[in-house]
């Protein structure tokens, strides 16, 4: 009896606590972490707001579902390569 009650409670945390981070039933999630990217932000930067592309060409990063960052593509470290442009990708809804 003591451990299903255990158990029990113990679902019934882990049920509360993973849906503690989700929005409101009826409330839309319009975050897009691309748009925290600015001009002139370092590829250092990028990748720490970002995380890895899915795909680079050339002196682009691409993120699926996202969109893209151009890089200005004379310098090569990462702390002085800076951002030219981003596009937020079509496929996104958009923000409100």
């Amino acid at each position: 009896m003591r451990r299903s009650l255990r158990w029990g409670l113990g679902t019934a945390l882990v049920m509360l606590v993973g849906l503690a981070g989700r929005p409101a039933l009826g409330e839309e999630t319009t975050v897009n972490r691309i748009t925290d990217v600015k001009p002139g932000f370092t590829m250092l930067q990028v990748l720490g707001t970002l995380g890895p592309p899915t795909d680079i060409v050339g002196n682009t990063f691409w993120y699926r579902d996202l969109g893209k960052v151009e890089f200005d593509g004379t310098g090569s470290p990462l702390d002085t390569t800076k951002v030219k442009r981003i596009e937020q990708s079509t496929i996104q809804p958009a923000l409100k």
